[in-house]
């Protein structure tokens, strides 16, 4: 049962953004799973090797938007607003822990010091440290999974795990490939984020026992949700505030990593600003100066608006998916949700 997204290439012309509203309004209904989630997390990430301790309480104390927690719980009611609570936390909790094991591995990956404005796992305990933690923590997520016993949000995880996997080999191939082709980045955001989202919801779709299209729409919302997550940061990488963002503006730019923005902006430019913009590209040495010519540069040719306007085409989509739902608060918030994605400056 697995729904095939397809994407189309994003087209010159930017489409207006409609106003932020009702920003992070999804996470008040589900609050009491959210706060069971928090339970879980606590629970799952003890250790008697002090040093595995520290390092996960410190990551789970670092916050995040507990977007994937959120999407099961979500999914789930909205279909059966009145699913098991426990099981909901159970597969929560480890969708995030799953989330939790790829930062640490990310970062370690990146060699990335900061995030959310706070050291790294990497940073502050190295990286070989950081790697096995990681590993401890996917572990962690299995063996809740192992506790609820349903094989078949086993597998759902476990496929996950496996694509997120592809897409992370997938983009560290296409460091420094300024002529990425459109549909191979596109591809690498589906694996690395789609994908997750998809499977969140269909693991809510299973624990609600949903009918095979409800899940399948729930699955494709996710999908499309999770592009448009991707893209939003991307965008941020070049436009969002560092203070808020908790990461150095064109961190992506520096690392030789092409994203949405830079590969639009170079179709267009000229020979001069093609040259300035492939000196840019890879050049670890860059200072926020020079960053903010290239932003600039990207702006001039609507990489920004494109982009922009290319996951609020997504956004749209997933929200179109939710027809087949029943009216009901959940379905309420998963349209806010579409807003907040997009827009969200963190």
């Amino acid at each position: 049962m697995t729904a095939t997204t397809t994407y189309a290439t994003p087209t010159k012309t930017a489409r207006p953004v409609p106003p932020l509203s009702g920003a992070a309004v999804f996470h008040e209904y589900i609050r009491p799973d959210l706060d069971a989630v928090e339970l879980r997390l606590d629970a799952a990430i003890g250790s008697d090797v002090r040093t595995i301790s520290t390092l996960t309480s410190h990551i789970l104390r670092a916050g995040g938007k507990r977007l994937r927690p959120a999407m099961v719980a979500l999914s789930a009611r909205a279909y059966r607003p009145d699913v098991d609570r426990a099981r909901v936390s159970l597969v929560g909790a480890a969708v995030e822990l799953i989330h939790m094991a790829s930062l640490v591995h990310d970062d370690v990956v990146d060699n990335t010091e900061t995030r959310r404005g706070k050291p790294t796992a990497n940073a502050l305990f190295g990286n070989c440290v950081a790697v096995i933690s990681g590993d401890y923590i996917l572990a962690r997520a299995m063996r809740l999974l192992a506790d609820d016993g349903d094989v078949r949000l086993l597998r759902i995880l476990a496929d996950i795990t496996v694509t997120m996997s592809e897409g992370e080999v997938m983009e560290i191939a296409a460091a420094g490939r300024y002529d990425l082709p459109m549909a191979e980045y596109l591809e690498i955001l589906r694996k690395k984020t789609g994908v997750f989202l998809e499977g969140c919801c269909r693991c809510g779709a299973v624990l609600a026992e949903a009918d095979e299209r409800t899940e399948n729409a729930l699955a494709q919302y996710g999908s499309r949700l999770g592009l448009a997550f991707q893209l939003a940061d991307d965008l941020l990488d070049y436009i969002g505030d560092p203070e808020i963002t908790g990461k150095p503006r064109g961190s992506d730019l520096r690392d030789g990593r092409a994203t949405m923005p830079f590969l639009l902006a170079l179709q267009d430019a000229n020979p001069a600003e093609r040259d300035q913009l492939l000196t840019a590209f890879g050049d670890p040495t860059l200072d926020d100066a020079a960053v903010l010519r290239i932003c600039a540069l990207l702006r001039a040719h609507d990489g920004f608006d494109r982009t922009r306007a290319f996951a609020q085409e997504q956004v749209e989509l997933a929200a179109s998916s939710l027809s087949v739902l029943p009216p009901t608060q959940a379905r309420d918030c998963f349209q806010a949700l579409t807003s907040y994605v997009v827009l969200r400056d963190r």
